[in-house]
């Protein structure tokens, strides 16, 4: 997807559109990339284009999109700056919405490059469960930059995820990232990832630099293959996944049945002791 700046009500728009497309596909699960309704580059204007989750009520954002929900039974996952009003400070949230409400929201951890200052850090790892009448799966969220922290899909695998989604505003220079570690968070934890990015270019406010999107949003099954991949601006990928494949891949692969967390939970405290990135 490419978000303009600024431009709330088209982004908005273009993004219940490309939506619609794809429930005329079958979507019961609808994923949108980081910052999706404000665009990524509004780094002096946070204020203006943040969601109180608190107060829902106000945010056009969520109320559109939970309208959009109860109008066509699905769910969808977006991601949009946070204002919370009990300490003043911005986060930049993912979140998962449903005809009821919202499900859950997950402040992003790892924050890159200037975000620490537009952002406060969250500091949890939650997991979600969606039903979908017949079945239920279990959902986990990481942002962006954190596709390359293989510890948090870790412990989100562990505490059950099945399927791992990151809406993202990632860079092109660091294509090969995205691509490399998406495979690898599905593949170690035997999930789905859902890797959802912004395409094109936004100019920032701070340096006037233009920062390019990698695009090439990607549904990448258990076993770390790519299922399907947009290839051109503003394409809405669409896709029958089956969750028995995390079971068979997780048998097959038992990573995290073999996984020693004492040992590595340890081994990491002592790290934290000594541990000079320098």
């Amino acid at each position: 997807m490419q978000t303009i700046p600024q431009d709330l009500e088209g982004n908005l728009a273009l993004a219940l559109k490309m939506a619609k497309k794809s429930i005329k596909n079958g979507a019961k699960l609808i994923v949108l990339p980081e910052l999706f309704d404000s665009g990524y580059c509004v780094e002096n204007e946070s204020e203006k284009y943040a969601s109180d989750f608190t107060n829902p009520q106000d945010s056009k954002t969520l109320q559109s999109l939970l309208k959009f929900c109860q109008q066509h039974k699905v769910y969808i996952v977006g991601c949009v700056i946070e204002k919370d009003s009990t300490n003043n400070t911005f986060y930049d949230t993912a979140f998962i919405i449903g005809e009821n409400g919202l499900i859950g929201k997950y402040r992003k951890i790892y924050l890159w490059g200037d975000e620490p200052k537009r952002f406060g850090r969250g500091s949890d790892y939650p997991i979600f469960t969606l039903d979908f009448n017949d079945f239920q799966v279990k959902i986990g969220l990481q942002i962006c930059y954190e596709i390359g922290f293989s510890e948090g899909a870790r412990i989100l695998s562990l505490k059950g995820a099945e399927i791992l989604i990151y809406p993202s505003a990632f860079g092109k220079a660091r294509l090969y990232a995205w691509n490399l570690a998406s495979r690898a968070r599905a593949l170690e934890n035997g999930a789905f990832v859902l890797a959802v990015n912004q395409s094109k270019s936004q100019r920032s406010q701070w340096n006037h630099q233009k920062l390019k999107f990698a695009a090439n949003s990607q549904i990448i099954n258990p076993k770390g293959e790519v299922l399907a991949k947009a290839r051109k601006k503003n394409e809405a990928l669409t896709y029958t996944i089956h969750l028995q494949d995390c079971k068979e891949q997780r048998d097959s692969l038992p990573y995290l049945k073999d996984l020693n967390i004492s040992l590595q939970t340890k081994a990491l405290q002592s790290l934290e002791k000594s541990f000079n990135p320098n």
